[in-house]
């Protein structure tokens, strides 16, 4: 804080005013310019220590990232051979393998961290940064957060399907198509949603992957039902 003091003595002339004002105003430009540079230095450190945590918080999510692709490629082989076998009691109701239904609904569930983007933000360094910058890790940890609400659905997908295995008494006898029929439909939304989970998190490695790399992301992926 600046602090201006009055002149010990009356000023006699109009040279001894300028002069004083003079000296004064030099006083103000030398403590402002110091303020500045201090606040200035304690910016670059904010933005410098904040660039460092997130670049390595990428960098981790980032191997987090490579093994949810994995477990989300197991999980829709199993949804894949949860149907399969469901199907055959759909066309098939006397098929004697529904006597004997195997169903996998387990999955796999990865965290991501974020609290040097949380820090981040409640600090200002976010405003501090060059925009370009700033514009790119809010893009990755936006996409992070879109793949772990999309990762959320599943457990909402197990639910349902454990709710309609109540519901239809499945495991207790033979399979009839009624239950086949509302086991058949969750497991299409349940496959659904991990087609759309694999694209956040591919779209999220490719996002991290060319952050850490230095270069610009691809800006389309996509994939198709029919390819699951």
């Amino acid at each position: 804080m600046l602090d201006v003091h009055p002149p010990h003595k009356a000023i006699g002339n109009a040279g001894e005013f300028f002069l004083h004002l003079f000296t004064i105003t030099i006083g103000l430009l030398i403590a402002v310019g110091i303020e500045g540079a201090v606040e200035h230095h304690q910016h670059r450190k904010l933005v410098s220590d904040a660039r460092q945590t997130m670049t390595e918080e990428i960098r981790k999510n980032a191997g987090s990232t490579n093994e949810a692709l994995r477990d989300i490629a197991s999980e829709q082989q199993k949804v894949k051979e949860n149907l399969a076998a469901v199907r055959k009691v759909q066309l098939n109701p006397n098929d004697p393998s529904a006597d004997t239904l195997h169903l996998d609904v387990s999955y796999n569930s990865t965290g991501l961290e974020d609290t040097g983007w949380k820090t981040a933000q409640a600090t200002g360094a976010l405003a501090f940064m060059p925009y370009a910058e700033s514009k790119k890790f809010s893009g990755i940890y936006g996409t992070a957060e879109t793949f772990l609400k999309e990762q959320d659905q599943l457990a909402a997908d197990e639910a349902h399907v454990l709710g309609t295995i109540q519901k239809f008494h499945i495991g207790n006898g033979k399979l009839g198509k009624d239950a086949a029929d509302a086991l058949a439909e969750q497991f299409g939304i349940w496959q659904g949603h991990l087609l759309t989970l694999k694209i956040a998190a591919e779209v999220l490695q490719e996002q991290q992957n060319a952050f850490l790399e230095g270069r610009e992301p691809k800006n389309h992926m996509s994939e198709g039902i029919a390819d699951q």
